[in-house]
This record gives structure tokens, C-alpha cells and sequence, in this order.
């Protein structure tokens, strides 16, 4: 089961987020999602609550965006290492997915962050893809993680899902 956690402005394109929450099965924990403008892109910014790891995707189809979500993840993941094994079995838990409203501010402080060390990038290289923004932004320290990197507690939390040392 994986939970998206949308902000306000969001969850008023979206619709009403539910009410009885279910925990989050994935690896990653639950997601938080906020739309940013950067110039005249109209970008959505997840970050996942234990890791931090942030990934970027358009902002496009944000009805269904529990149903794209799972592919730029994967390309994320993919893009900095993660073995396809602990990728897919991520992906397979988020198959069932939950639309609910945010309860974290020290995750929307993150979201903040990077959405402005974003709108600096991507002004900075417009050829960067979401791909590349994504492992960029992850490559940061965060202190809720101790100023550990997104890009070193995401493999660490997947390897832990799947048991393997």
C-alpha cells in the first residue's frame, strides 16, 4: 500500500483525500506531493518521508498520478543503483494506492527545500530531465536524516525491506 500525502493546493485538483488512512507497506514510507512552478513548467515534487529521496515528474494527469508515479520512481531508483529486485518489489507494493492529506511538517519543510534548490537548478541546466533533477536533489544532505544524503538512506531502507545484508 502506498500512501500519497498531498498538500492543499494540490488535493483541490485532485479531490477529497480519504479519511481512514491505512499505514504505508512500501519501503519508503509514505509520499509527499506538492506542485512546484519553475518559469513555465508546472512540475509535482514527491518526497518520501523516512528517506527524503525526492523525485520530480510533470505536472500532468494529476487525477491519476498515482498511476505514473510508480515509473518515474523506478527510473529514479534505477538511475542511482538500486537493484532491479528491491526496485520491483517497491514497485509491487505500490500498486494499491491511497490519496491523503499531509501531516508532517518536518517532511513539507524538505518538500520546501527542495523545491527551491529546484527552481535554481532548473533555470541554471534546462536540459536537465526529471531523471536528473531527481538524483540531483537527492545527492543533498538533510539534517532530519542526520545529514545523511536521500541518494544513501533510500538503498538502505530498500535493502532492509528485503532482508538482504
Amino acid at each position: 500500500m502506498l500512501v500519497l500525502r498531498c498538500t492543499q493546493k494540490l488535493l483541490r485538483r485532485i479531490g477529497d483525500p480519504a479519511t481512514d488512512v491505512p499505514a504505508s507497506t512500501t519501503a519508503l514510507g509514505d509520499w509527499f506531493v506538492q506542485p512546484v512552478n519553475v518559469g513555465h513548467q508546472q512540475l509535482l515534487l514527491f518526497v518520501s518521508e523516512p528517506s527524503r529521496l525526492p523525485v520530480v515528474a510533470p505536472a500532468r494527469d494529476v487525477r491519476n498520478l498515482q498511476t505514473w508515479f510508480p515509473d518515474y520512481l523506478r527510473d529514479v531508483l534505477l538511475g542511482f543503483g538500486v537493484p532491479p529486485a528491491d526496485v520491483w518489489r517497491e514497485l509491487q507494493e505500490c500498486r494499491d494506492t491511497v490519496i491523503a492529506s499531509t501531516n508532517s511538517r518536518s517532511v513539507l519543510g524538505s518538500v520546501n527545500d527542495f523545491a527551491q534548490m529546484m527552481k535554481w537548478r532548473v533555470s541554471d541546466r534546462p536540459d536537465l530531465d526529471y531523471t536528473g533533477i531527481s538524483l540531483w536533489l537527492a545527492d543533498s544532505p538533510c539534517k532530519p536524516l542526520g545529514y545523511q544524503r536521500p541518494i544513501e538512506v533510500a538503498p538502505q531502507l530498500l535493502t532492509g525491506a528485503s532482508g538482504s545484508v
